[in-house]
């Protein structure tokens, strides 16, 4: 069992930092990272995949993988990590047992963190902190190389490819549901 954290980023034991707010294959892409030697998968990597940035340097190149709210919900809900990714957007801890009706009263516009989340990103790049790239989801490998060449990275995405979401939906329970009717317009503009 991972500790509570939260967890700082350790730039020593990465190359790039790959965060995203789940759902959108972001471990399919470090698994092909990783297995050019681009280091995505720090001991802690389970604490920091989906926290928001510091507000401090972190000193490596970051990518931002967002996009397709709604199914990304669905499919962190289907996986059952919807409360844990929750926790530590919201919170910075990894805390699974929270029950999604106290984020939904915590956090009535953004029980997720999306909002959160994303801004501390777009935040930290505006202000010049890091070299942070968004890389929308839905993406094709031409998107994913101008994202990764914003950051000066050099990869390899031969025989990568993103695969068909499941479409396979358990039945929502009502906090679910009122999770997405809450991120049913969202949009983020990088």
């Amino acid at each position: 069992m991972q500790p509570l954290g939260p967890s700082a980023v350790q730039p020593d034991s990465i190359d790039v930092w790959v965060v995203s707010h789940g759902g959108v294959a972001s471990n399919a892409l470090c698994d092909h990272m990783e297995a050019q030697g681009i280091r995505t998968r720090p001991e802690n990597y389970g604490l920091i995949c989906h926290r928001q940035h510091p507000g401090e340097k972190i000193g490596k190149p970051i990518l931002v993988i967002h996009g397709d709210y709604l199914d990304a919900i669905r499919s962190m809900d289907r996986r059952k990590f919807l409360t844990a990714n929750a926790s530590k957007m919201c919170l910075g801890i990894n805390a699974p047992e929270i029950p999604l009706s106290r984020f939904l009263q915590s956090f009535p516009d953004d029980p997720v963190g999306f909002k959160m989340f994303l801004e501390s990103f777009k935040q930290a790049n505006e202000d010049g902190i890091d070299n942070v790239a968004f890389l929308r989801y839905p993406y094709s490998n031409q998107e994913a190389l101008e994202a990764f060449n914003k950051l000066g990275v050099e990869i390899n995405l031969e025989g990568f490819a993103l695969r068909d979401r499941k479409k396979k939906y358990s039945p929502r329970s009502k906090d679910v549901k009122q999770i997405l009717e809450i991120y049913s317009d969202f949009e983020f503009k990088e």
